[in-house]
């Protein structure tokens, strides 16, 4: 039962999306507040992709094997904590994740005061776009609610290295960062659209930044400490592609928020914090699918 709900609600979440872009389309320039129903529809947006991903928690506690991703990564004597983590341990999983904070992400935003109104239209409406594209990546390629095609009674099981509380944590807490860009990326796209542009996102992008970055390097550090004590690797695995996939953004997530204090310090360095926000988010895409 838990598989058909975890799917339906992710389906729902995506008509959801071209519902919302749809509204903001037709919102833009019209009025002076959004659309309630632009809200009210990024409300169960969130709503049924959270429905969809606790719903493949609740596969994974009480070992669903009829789902394929609970077959893949889990078993019966696996410890509880490491059950819920191996909602995420996996590539289907870890997506449906990345687009549940999305969501969240998008939602919170669109509390956001003191910004133009176009301007907030804009970036849901970005914010919108993206969650198309990643719901249909997952539901079209990624599916983490396949059914199995045989009845079992036990799973494959969980890599015992991945058994560890540094990395049941660290892929929530990279993907907070990786995803938090996303809002600075719909910001500038959105500001470079706006045709009555000021700097008033710049403001809005520099406190997004610095929880960003925060949750980005909290998520390297644990991933850095489990591989120095689990795998033995010792130091900095420089060499690992996976580590540089989060560490390239984070430089460039370094180098933005700088550059946000600088602009609201000195007023310079506006046209590179554009280019900074467009790479960094590109970046941390490119690091999720690593």
């Amino acid at each position: 039962m838990a598989i058909q709900i975890g799917y339906f609600s992710l389906v729902l979440g995506l008509g959801l999306s071209f519902l919302l872009i749809l509204f903001s389309v037709k919102d833009l320039g019209k009025n002076k507040v959004i659309d309630p129903k632009i809200l009210s529809f990024s409300f169960l947006q969130t709503f049924f992709v959270g429905v969809s991903f606790f719903s493949l928690i609740y596969s994974f506690i009480i070992s669903d094997f009829s789902n394929v991703t609970v077959f893949n990564n889990s078993h019966t004597t696996k410890p509880l904590f490491y059950k819920i983590s191996g909602t995420w341990g996996n590539h289907e999983g870890s997506m449906l994740l990345w687009i549940s904070i999305l969501s969240i992400y998008g939602f919170f935003f669109s509390f956001t005061k003191k910004i133009d109104i176009e301007l907030k239209k804009l970036t849901l409406l970005i914010q919108s776009f993206l969650h198309l594209l990643f719901s249909l990546f997952i539901i079209l390629t990624s599916n983490p609610f396949l059914i199995n095609s045989v009845a079992v009674t036990e799973g494959l099981g969980l890599n015992p290295i991945l058994q560890d509380p540094g990395l049941a944590i660290h892929p929530p807490v990279l993907y907070a960062g990786y995803v938090g860009y996303s809002i600075i990326f719909s910001l500038a796209i959105a500001s470079l659209l706006n045709k009555n542009n000021n700097e008033e996102w710049l403001y809005i992008a520099k406190k997004w930044s610095l929880v960003s970055w925060t949750c980005l390097t909290g998520g390297i550090a644990l991933g850095s400490y489990w591989a120095y004590y689990e795998l033995g690797w010792g130091g900095w695995w420089f060499w690992d592609p996976v580590e540089n996939a989060s560490f390239m953004p984070w430089l460039l997530g370094t180098a933005l928020l700088h550059s946000l204090i600088t602009v609201e310090k000195k007023q310079s360095l506006k046209t590179w914090v554009l280019l900074l926000a467009l790479l960094t988010f590109i970046l941390s895409t490119t690091g999720t699918f690593l």
